[in-house]
């Protein structure tokens, strides 16, 4: 065989080999429709995740909240919140220590709170929704590198009188355990101290806001052990102690209503 027959030859086998424009232009199109099929749907398994976590958490929450009501002779966990140095915190003496959770860069503040110190919860990962991406920040506003160290509050009804409210001290003076919500998923820009406020029927605004990251929702635990995840009918980024802003908002504000003493 002539060297000219063997070199056409070796071509013509490397283009049998090699894809033609028209073949790479195919492969590449099939990969970008893969991709565009799997990114949102792992963008939905991860949403689903953090809402699963949060969830769990919220459960081992209550568990603590149950643990110490049996070990205070039935007495609930002290939820109280103050202005301290122009910052609302709960107190020292609460179950959260003096936390305010926009501003605190570690968990000093609440290592001295009745849940950390009676030794309820020492793991501090509790305490933040894995949703919440939201940043220390300086009292001037001035945000800092690090994640916030809670998400959560207490319903003001346990633990923390309020003007114009119904308060318990005894888990024994609840009289629909399935009913009243413990600890909920604060909404990260009106989140300070824990002691969550709603405003009672048949009043129609917001005091604090609830958390809608969980594709519009939230987590809720209850007095009886049992944790819920509200689908709300309404977005929640507003001002604090507004007026339900559409009938929708109304909605979901009354459910909240409902869920108190």
């Amino acid at each position: 065989m002539s060297s000219n027959a063997v070199k056409e030859n070796r071509i013509s086998r490397q283009r049998r080999g090699a894809f033609t424009l028209i073949e790479l232009l195919v492969v590449i199109s099939v990969i970008s429709l893969l991709m565009a099929i799997a990114i949102p749907a792992f963008g939905k398994a991860r949403a689903s995740a953090y809402r699963i976590t949060c969830s769990n958490r919220l459960r081992q929450l209550q568990l603590c909240w149950q643990m110490y009501v049996n070990d205070q002779d039935d007495k609930v966990p002290l939820n109280l919140a103050a202005p301290i140095s122009g910052v609302w915190r709960s107190t020292p003496s609460s179950w959260i220590g003096a936390s305010s959770a926009p501003h605190d860069p570690n968990t000093a503040r609440i290592e001295i709170g009745s849940f950390f110190k009676g030794n309820y919860n020492r793991t501090m990962l509790l305490y933040r929704c894995p949703a919440d991406k939201t940043r220390v920040r300086s009292v001037a506003g001035v945000e800092f590198g690090m994640k916030r160290t809670r998400s959560y509050s207490m319903n003001a009804n346990l633990g923390a009188p309020q003007a114009e409210q119904p308060v318990v001290y005894r888990a024994t003076a609840i009289r629909q355990p399935t009913r009243l919500f413990v600890f909920i998923d604060e909404h990260e820009d009106f989140i300070d101290d824990a002691s969550f406020t709603v405003n009672p029927a048949p009043g129609e605004t917001w005091s604090n806001i609830p958390a809608d990251r969980h594709s519009q929702g939230c987590d809720f635990s209850f007095v009886d052990g049992h944790v819920e995840h509200w689908q709300w009918r309404y977005r929640k980024s507003r001002t604090q102690g507004s007026q339900a802003e559409h009938e929708a908002d109304l909605s979901d504000l009354k459910r909240l209503q409902a869920a108190t003493l």
